[in-house]
């Protein structure tokens, strides 16, 4: 007598929207995010789109270190390279809708140009490649000859986000504009993960050399992932940067790159869509739920020195406790609920 769960056809095994319960989520899920600025203030909302932003920047780490299996540090020189070019691009006249895939389309050639030597690097020589790419590029954009791209000593000042002739003036309408492009772009990485593109990818992360002897061409799909991954970063950089409506050279560093990199580790590694939201959701909100909690007991000082230690400690307790992500832990949950009162291992 069959027991499990399974699927008696290949379809319904790639679909990745497969039970009911799914199609039932999404549909009322989407509508509260939709609705969200009729039921909080301007302090939520930002916090909303700074996780959205992230969340795409993590999703291209994840494209790549989860998927592709090549690990990098350079996602935070992407992401600064994306709100850089996309505020100058918006400063020239551009619409901010165009100028925002045409940032992430040019940082994508310059992932490209880091990504092309270390297709023959693995593991640790591949990290130290692509943490050059983060240090030379952070290098560049404070030289005062990129004073005119990066503003130099001040801050690059984005220009008003405009859709046409509308202008986009309240946190509540900019929420509704990042929101869209993240739901957009979030549900073509859900498609490409689970395209002829994702088995590569997970080809060439199990065994490249195996990989390659089948058919697949190791070489292309490292450089579509190199590309991919650069373009989400800049993305989310830019949605950022519009966000804040400033961006200086201290806003993506070497610390932002470790920061993606915590996001795509907590949220669940190769789960490209949501373990980068919840990722990035925890990465985000929790020191600044932290930073909140001092505020209420009367924490003055050393708030952000204690900040900094609890979050590293709640890092390495949930790492300890479940290294496959947050992603892993919500399906063990939900496995428990299913086998009530049957114990799940």
């Amino acid at each position: 007598m069959p027991a499990g769960i399974f699927f008696e056809k290949y379809e319904k095994d790639m679909a990745y929207i497969k039970w009911p319960i799914h199609y039932i989520s999404i549909a009322v899920f989407i509508p509260l995010l939709y609705i969200l600025p009729l039921i909080t203030g301007d302090y939520i909302l930002r916090l909303a789109m700074w996780v959205m932003a992230w969340s795409l920047s993590a999703a291209g780490l994840n494209l790549l270190f989860g998927l592709g299996g090549q690990i990098s540090l350079a996602q935070g020189a992407f992401m600064a390279l994306g709100a850089f070019t996309a505020i100058h691009l918006a400063q020239m006249g551009i619409p901010p809708l165009a100028a925002i895939p045409l940032a992430g389309l040019l940082t994508a050639a310059v992932g490209l140009a880091f990504g092309l030597p270390s297709l023959r690097l693995k593991e640790l020589y591949l990290l130290v490649s692509t943490l050059a790419a983060q240090f030379f590029l952070d290098w560049l954009f404070r030289t005062e000859k990129m004073a005119w791209f990066t503003g130099g000593a001040y801050a690059k000042i984005a220009p008003p986000f405009t859709i046409g002739p509308y202008t986009v003036s309240s946190a509540s309408e900019m929420y509704i504009v990042v929101l869209t492009i993240t739901i957009i772009h979030m549900a073509l990485l859900a498609n490409l993960a689970r395209s002829y593109i994702g088995r590569a990818l997970k080809a060439i992360r199990d065994r490249d050399i195996a990989a390659e002897i089948i058919g697949v061409d190791v070489f292309k799909y490292k450089l579509v992932a190199f590309a991919a991954s650069a373009y989400l970063g800049a993305v989310g950089g830019a949605l950022w940067g519009f966000t804040t409506r400033s961006v200086t050279v201290e806003s993506f560093t070497f610390a932002t790159s470790l920061e993606v990199l915590a996001a795509v580790l907590i949220g669940g590694l190769g789960r490209v869509v949501w373990g980068s939201v919840l990722g990035s959701m925890f990465v985000l909100l929790v020191p600044e739920g932290v930073k909140v909690l001092m505020y209420q007991i009367g924490v003055r000082g050393i708030d952000i020195a204690i900040r900094d230690v609890v979050f590293g400690a709640i890092i390495l307790a949930f790492l300890l406790r479940e290294p496959l992500g947050i992603v892993q832990l919500l399906r063990k949950i939900k496995e428990r609920i299913r086998l009530f009162p049957f114990r799940y291992y």
